[in-house]
């Protein structure tokens, strides 16, 4: 592998650990760069994720109070 991938590869091996991470070796950025429409995307998807809990909760209280039928249960 460190043929095909070359010299950064094998500067990776050497810094990170095979199996246990070890977070003293973590190094922060001094500048990081991003892409809009990237950030906008993964932003909206984490947004639907929070707005859809309290549709969910409306749900279930919804068919605990009898307003809404339960269609099928699992068990």
């Amino acid at each position: 592998m460190t043929t095909v991938l070359g010299a950064p590869y094998k500067d990776y091996v050497a810094r990170v650990p095979r199996f246990f991470p070890n977070p003293r070796l973590y190094r922060d950025q001094a500048e990081v760069t991003f892409t809009p429409r990237i950030f906008n995307h993964t932003l909206r998807d984490g947004l639907m994720f929070l707005v859809s809990i309290p549709f969910f909760e409306l749900i279930e209280s919804g068919q605990e109070s009898g307003v809404i039928p339960v269609l099928f249960w699992l068990y």
